[in-house]
């Protein structure tokens, strides 16, 4: 039986365009996704639109428009941005949709049923930005510790969660499990939040555009007691490869990871686990990444006015480009810089200069040799057997590197893979050598190109493919391949699998 992998992303509001923040969150997500499918798994990605609310709700007024259409034209554009990123979810779920408006009511009802929710009145600090609430110990200043907007003081009648009983279980499994990646998150949580752990509100009354609680239609659930159970619901929907029990319940043996932004950690790593306590539940495995910040240090956000629209990007630079610079470049699960010019000083001294330029030449070795036909590898001297031995430690280790999510370091180690060829291009120096030597010399390197672009393919899919085309060869990646001998091959036309990108002011758009 194959084994089992569910990986989710938050889902996104739909407010406005995607930005460069859910990309990476996206990118990290389709990473682990097509890595764990090479190796075997049965996958399921899960991505969509938390599109409740009333900040969806006053937008939707503000465009003269019915809150249903204005989110619909958006996740449009949604999708269209994952198309262009070759990002391959199974299910994009709506909050909006029937099947899950159907869960989470449902799942109310039960919660009261079991006595885990009370009706009460809500008096308490509320940022309708982050659409979060605050008690005054955790908001002194009477701002939002998460963005650092004015919070409203709102009083109305409200549903509560009674979270404040599991205080003690949820500080034991924050810091005795291994629920939360990176662990050094764990002490801000608690000391920020679960010291002060109050009971939740989880409906509103003072707007309509929400999932309606069955026992008192005056009353929708609040955006993040709706928005949470999606990672539950989806799997309700007839395409969902896995069943509900089948991932959730506690001695499941589906592999599940979480992938979030740091602002919203408190949610999945709080709130999330004591809603699947109730339920009987197990807790998820949680990712919480940093920002993407300017070259100044300064958080990307709209109210800054700095964001870079990532299909601008993509049209410029291309996706393969993009997901790498995101995946490499930024430490998993702490703040990353990102500008343009950083973009494309990696373009130009990663992906041109190692990778690319590596192919081109050894293409132009084995025609100019060989008349284009890959050379057959009858000996093993000692930097051959130097070269592979140190390949395989560097695989060893990326393999690693990926079973942990230690998603930066893993690219880290593909390019320790790209300069290891290279250095043995020149220590060999093939075009000093003729017969026996010169054909085991680039064999080995046409096979090692193969290895390390499928490795890459999670990431550079479009760079893959045109690898694939080069050796007249027409299979999905798989970790199964790694090792395939292209003796005897003819090679194709390949064209450069990334260009210089030379300075332009015309492509700064920022």
């Amino acid at each position: 039986m194959k084994k089992k992998f569910y990986v989710t992303t938050p889902i996104y509001y739909p407010n406005d365009k995607l930005h460069l923040g859910h990309v990476y969150t996206t990118t990290l997500a389709d990473y682990i996704s097509k890595y764990k499918k090479m190796q075997g798994y049965e996958t399921m990605f899960l991505t969509g639109s938390d599109e409740h609310g009333q900040k969806i709700l006053d937008r939707a007024l503000e465009s003269s428009m019915d809150p249903l259409s204005f989110v619909t034209n958006i996740i449009t554009e949604f999708k269209n941005l994952w198309n262009k990123l070759d990002i391959n979810y199974d299910i994009f779920i709506r909050t909006t949709d029937k099947l899950h408006k159907k869960y989470v009511a449902e799942s109310f009802t039960n919660l009261l049923n079991q006595g885990f929710i009370y009706k009460s009145i809500y008096t308490d600090l509320y940022c309708k930005s982050d659409e979060a609430y605050f008690t005054k110990t955790q908001a002194p200043t009477q701002l939002c510790p998460d963005c650092g907007k004015d919070l409203e003081i709102l009083s109305e009648e409200s549903y509560f969660l009674k979270i404040k009983n599991f205080k003690k279980w949820i500080k034991d499994k924050l810091e005795n499990s291994n629920i939360l990646i990176p662990k050094y998150r764990i002490k801000e949580l608690i000391n920020n939040f679960v010291n002060d752990l109050q009971d939740l509100s989880i409906s509103r009354v003072s707007f309509s555009w929400g999932i309606k609680i069955n026992e008192n239609k005056a009353h929708i659930i609040y955006v993040w007691m709706d928005a949470l159970q999606n990672y539950i619901s989806a799997l309700s929907y007839p395409e969902s490869k896995f069943t509900i029990d089948e991932v959730w319940n506690k001695n499941s043996d589906v592999e599940l990871l979480q992938l979030v932004g740091k602002e919203i950690t408190r949610f999945h790593c709080i709130y999330w686990p004591i809603i699947l306590k109730m339920k009987g539940y197990r807790e998820p495995r949680i990712l919480a990444h940093g920002w993407l910040v300017t070259d100044s240090g300064e958080k990307m956000s709209k109210s800054k006015k700095n964001v870079i629209d990532p299909i601008k990007l993509i049209d410029i630079y291309g996706a393969d480009a993009l997901k790498f610079y995101l995946t490499n470049n930024i430490v998993t699960g702490e703040d990353g810089k990102f500008s343009q010019d950083l973009l494309e000083e990696m373009i130009n001294g990663l992906l041109v200069n190692k990778y690319s330029n590596l192919v081109a030449r050894t293409d132009s070795m084995i025609k100019k040799s060989f008349n284009g036909i890959v050379p057959e590898n009858n000996i093993s001297n000692k930097n051959i057997i130097k070269l592979k031995n140190r390949l395989d430690e560097i695989k060893n280790s990326y393999f690693i590197d990926m079973d942990n999510f230690n998603f930066s370091n893993s690219t880290k180690k593909l390019i320790k893979y790209i300069e290891e060829i290279n250095g043995f291009i020149d220590i060999t120096e093939p075009w000093k050598e003729k017969g026996d030597n010169l054909s085991a010399i680039l064999n080995t390197i046409v096979n090692e190109i193969f290895n390390i672009t499928t490795m890459l393919s999670p990431l550079l899919l479009n760079s893959y493919k045109k690898i694939c085309f080069w050796l007249n060869y027409d299979e999905k990646p798989n970790f199964e391949n790694l090792g395939k001998d292209f003796k005897g091959v003819k090679l194709n036309k390949i064209d450069y699998l990334f260009s210089r990108i030379e300075k332009d002011k015309n492509n700064k758009f920022n």
